[in-house]
C-alpha cells in the first residue's frame, strides 16, 4: 500500500463543483419534500433523484453546461418546480421506447448507459427550454437518444464500407 499515489487535485476546492453539488443537494430534497406528508405515494419517488443514473446524468449536463450560465441555471432550478415534484416521478415511470422490453418499469428505475443516455438528453432538454420534467419532454429525450444511437450506428457502417473500398 505503500506505493500509491495521490494526484494533487482542487476537486474539494472548485467553487463551481461545490455550487453544483449544493444544488443537486437541494433537488434531493426538493423532490422528498414534495411528497412529505402525502399518503399513497410510490415508495420510490421521493428518492427518484438518488437513482445512480438520475445523479450521473444530472451531474453529467450539470458538467457540460458549466460554461453556459443561461442553461446551467436552468438546470439548477429545475428543483423549483411548482405544485409537483421536480423530477415528475411519475411520468418518468410511464417514460418508454418502443424497443424495450415489458419489464421496463419506465425512466429513471435501471442504472445501465441507456438510462443514464435518456436522462442525459432529458436534462439538457430541461436546461434548453426551462419549463421542466413534462411527458413529452420525457418522450422527446428518449427519441433524440436513440436517434443518437441510430446516427452513431450509420457513422460505423459508413467507416466500414470506406475501409472495405480502401483494400
Amino acid at each position: 500500500m505503500g506505493n500509491l499515489k495521490t494526484k494533487k487535485s482542487d476537486l474539494w476546492t472548485d467553487a463551481a463543483l461545490i455550487t453544483a453539488a449544493q444544488e443537486f443537494v437541494a433537488l434531493v430534497q426538493a423532490q422528498r419534500d414534495a411528497f412529505k406528508g402525502k399518503k399513497g405515494v410510490k415508495v420510490d419517488f421521493p428518492d427518484k433523484a438518488m437513482n445512480i443514473a438520475v445523479m450521473a446524468a444530472w451531474a453529467f449536463v450539470a458538467g457540460m453546461l458549466r460554461n453556459n450560465g443561461v442553461r446551467l441555471k436552468r438546470h439548477f432550478d429545475l428543483r423549483l418546480a411548482k405544485g409537483k415534484d421536480p423530477l415528475n416521478a411519475g411520468a418518468l415511470a410511464k417514460g418508454q421506447h418502443k424497443t424495450d422490453p415489458d419489464t421496463y418499469r419506465g425512466l429513471g428505475y435501471r442504472t445501465d448507459a441507456k438510462e443514464r443516455g435518456r436522462l442525459v438528453e432529458l436534462f439538457y432538454l430541461q436546461a434548453d427550454n426551462g419549463e421542466g420534467i413534462t411527458p413529452s419532454a420525457i418522450d422527446i429525450a428518449i427519441q433524440e437518444y436513440h436517434i443518437k444511437l441510430l446516427r452513431i450506428e450509420a457513422e460505423k457502417t459508413k467507416e466500414k464500407a470506406k475501409a472495405k473500398k480502401t483494400q
